[in-house]
This record gives C-alpha cells, sequence and structure tokens, in this order.
C-alpha cells in the first residue's frame, strides 16, 4: 500500500539533543526516525507511536530511556521532530 511521500524536518533544537547523545544512543534514534518515516510513506503508523496529551498531531516514541518527540502534518506530509531527550525531561517546558 503507498502512502505520502512525507518529508522529515528535524528542528535546530532536536539536532542539537541528537549530537549531545552517547553515539550508540544516537544511532538507535536515528534508526528509530528512519523506521517511523518509512512507515509513514508506506501508508501507515508505528504501533509504538503515542500520542502526547494536550498537543494535537504531536507524537512520541520510546527509545529505551529516551523520547523522540515529533508532529506530524497530514496535509503537507511532513514529519517534524522537535525534541529529543531523556525521559525525565522530554516534557518539561513543552
Amino acid at each position: 500500500m503507498a502512502g505520502k511521500a512525507y518529508q522529515l524536518v528535524i528542528t535546530r533544537s532536536a539536532r542539537k539533543d541528537l549530537l549531545g547523545l552517547p553515539p550508540k544512543i544516537g544511532e538507535q534514534v536515528e534508526e528509530t526516525i528512519d523506521r517511523l518515516l518509512s512507515r509513514l510513506r508506506e501508508g501507515q503508523r508505528a504501533q509504538d507511536m503515542r500520542r502526547v496529551e494536550g498537543r494535537p498531531d504531536t507524537y512520541r516514541v520510546d527509545t529505551g530511556e529516551y523520547r523522540i518527540l515529533f508532529a506530524i502534518d497530514e496535509a503537507e506530509a511532513l514529519m517534524t521532530v522537535f525534541r529529543i531527550r531523556h525521559r525525565k525531561d522530554a516534557y518539561r517546558n513543552l
């Protein structure tokens, strides 16, 4: 089943978060983002995607002790990763 040609945007702050991670964790996060994007392009949602309460079109996925927070814009076929942090800090000032 073919889906939309989703594009990936990683915000400056999320890129900074990613570069600050230990190398092994960073690789896991990149693999998770690639998997999520592939699933969206196939017209499916990843089973481990969870909606973030109080934020429309905002989701999270767990990668070990880290959380990847992202928004999906269906109309623009856009996945925007805006935060990659340890679970204790992921939701602060959201």
